[in-house]
């Protein structure tokens, strides 16, 4: 991967504000349109948690302070439902831009040109990057819509019009990694259902793992090759679900109430759900709160790792997490190089990492001592609810709907500033003007 080129810092400011404040503007919007007396059941919601709400919803989060089942009526459900798809779409595209800039020598103009999977030295253009990510979101959406319509209608007997309903919300949620539910207690009536949580899983799996790679799955055929991004994707997203997954079982299988009383069948499925759901789609079979702190402290890990760049998931992403990993091995090795997959990185990335992952680990703990200081709970249920919003999970222990406004404000900004401000800081680093040019008298510390 090459570096790009230097790019001025006003382009790199323009660049960052410009996504920062669409995402703010819809943010508000949303809010705005959520006051609407026709949105909710009793006509009336405070501005904190309609903000609250639609952060949540253009995030993809899904984080709640009102049950979105009981609370909201068929027209702003229908609202949160668009939020979720615009703020996937944004993000996928986005993120997918991002990732271009970052990994191809190219200038940041209207038009440029990309060897990509869409074919050698293609023209570029945001308007055709984002109807094809607009296509291959509505394919895999519908897909998913399908099954669980027929699952909603032949097994559940629901009425047709609402087994297409359900189907397509959960199905949008899913591939967006939002978590928002139509249920009151989100999907644990499906605990046991291997169909529903078999198709959940494969679109949370596929929305997180991001569009460049699913780009190059699509095309597979014709290069025969995939990419270095692809494989360390492939590799730490099978590492953490299937490794994640033995460690939940092995935390929780004796806990009488969560897996202890359920069939070993459905004991697996539900360690498999929560592990991949936990990577920042939110959903959730068995109840948070009942889980065992070791459990609750390991979930806290996986939705700080994340997603995968370009996807609609949040956290540092695992491509961060192999850097970050590999560069640290390297270094207790003696070594100066970071490879991954004997591909050498190019000097800076690591340092980009331990950066990105640096920040995020300040704004969560910043962010807990805040939640601390405004509730009346533990550590554990603080560090848990903040790391949900900043990896924009939407997993909760159960106090978001207790919340001050003043922990709702934080758990705001988590929410925004896990969804765009890394990505725009990765950015940012990446495109530095101007290199140090003093020369200072080097001396020698001791470390550790």
């Amino acid at each position: 991967m090459k570096e790009i080129p230097v790019i001025s810092s006003k382009t790199q400011r323009l660049i960052g504000f410009q996504v920062m404040a669409a995402f703010a503007g819809a943010i508000l919007t949303g809010a705005l349109i959520l006051m609407i007396p026709h949105m909710t059941v009793s006509g009336s919601i405070r501005f904190v948690d309609a903000l609250f709400t639609s952060t949540s919803a253009i995030c993809v989060t899904g984080l709640i302070v009102q049950d979105t089942a009981k609370y909201f009526t068929d027209l702003g459900k229908s609202v949160i439902l668009i939020l979720i798809q615009l703020g996937g779409l944004g993000i996928m595209t986005v993120g997918s831009i991002f990732g271009l800039i970052l990994g191809k020598k190219i200038q940041i103009k209207d038009k440029f040109y990309i060897d990509s999977s869409f074919g050698p030295r293609q023209p570029f253009r945001a308007s055709r990057f984002f109807g094809i990510i607009a296509v291959t979101t509505a394919v895999i959406e519908l897909t998913g819509t399908f099954v669980m319509f027929l699952l909603f209608h032949f097994k559940y007997a629901y009425p047709l019009k609402t087994s297409f309903l359900y189907g397509l919300f959960h199905s949008v949620s899913a591939f967006n990694n939002a978590g928002f539910a139509l249920y009151s207690n989100n999907l644990e009536g499906l605990v046991s259902d291997a169909v529903a949580n078999l198709n959940i899983m494969l679109l949370i799996i596929i929305g997180g793992i991001g569009f460049p790679v699913i780009s190059e799955i699509i095309s597979y055929r014709k290069t025969r090759k995939l990419s270095l991004h692809a494989k360390v994707v492939f590799l730490v997203t099978f590492i953490l679900i299937f490794g994640g997954a033995l460690v939940f079982w092995l935390f929780e299988f004796k806990n009488p109430q969560t897996l202890a009383a359920k069939p070993f069948v459905t004991q697996v499925l539900s360690s498999f759900f929560q592990v991949v759901t936990a990577r920042t789609a939110g959903f959730n079979t068995l109840q948070i709160g009942k889980l065992t702190q070791f459990t609750l402290f390991f979930l806290t890990i996986l939705m700080f790792i994340g997603a995968s760049p370009g996807g609609t998931g949040g956290g540092i992403k695992t491509t961060t997490f192999a850097v970050v990993t590999a560069g640290s091995l390297s270094a207790l090795r003696g070594r100066n190089q970071v490879v991954l997959f004997r591909k050498k990185l190019p000097d800076g990335v690591f340092q980009r990492a331990l950066t990105v992952t640096f920040a995020a680990m300040v704004l969560i703990v910043v962010s807990t001592i805040g939640v601390l200081l405004l509730e009346k709970c533990s550590l554990t249920e603080a560090i848990f609810e903040v790391t949900s919003a900043f990896g924009t999970v939407g997993l909760s222990t159960g106090i978001t709907f207790g919340l001050t406004a003043g922990s709702k404000v934080i758990l705001i900004l988590c929410m925004y500033i896990g969804r765009i401000g890394i990505s725009t800081l990765a950015l940012a680093l990446a495109m530095r003007t101007s290199a140090d040019r003093l020369f200072h008298i080097e001396e020698n510390m001791t470390i550790g």
